[in-house]
């Protein structure tokens, strides 16, 4: 799985938050998907935000990975900066989107393998 943090000149981040019937179902997420048969990471994310929010990305340094086990899957996700390069962010599958600064990550409701890097990026903006 890879997952993109693209962070807009204000410093707000954009996630998009997972629909009812999914796994995990109603949590704000960084936006991405699963990595197909052939595909990199980077084609890979930029697929997912292409179909998923109408937006092409540059993919830029990767950031982190985080590893998540539940009842349901094992998730090993990759987390890389992202910038939009054309469009503006749409839940084309009818899924909300949103900007959130670092403060207001910490307290909405999102999937386990964000929360460390979630933390970390609230620690960042504590030191300034």
């Amino acid at each position: 799985m890879v997952a993109a943090v693209v962070r807009r000149d204000d410093g707000r981040f954009l996630l998009s938050r997972r629909l009812p019937d999914s796994h995990l179902g109603g949590l704000w997420e960084f936006p991405g998907g699963a990595v197909e048969d052939g595909e990199g990471p980077d084609e890979a994310l930029r697929r997912e935000l292409l179909e998923e929010l109408g937006v092409d990305i540059a993919v830029e340094a990767p950031i982190t990975f985080a590893f998540h086990r539940d009842p349901q899957r094992d998730v090993v996700l990759l987390f890389y900066e992202a910038r939009i390069v054309s469009g503006v962010p749409v839940g084309k599958q009818g899924q909300e989107m949103g900007w959130f600064t670092a403060a207001e990550l910490a307290s909405i409701a999102t999937p386990p393998a964000d929360a460390e890097l979630i933390a970390g990026l609230t620690k960042k903006r504590e030191r300034g």
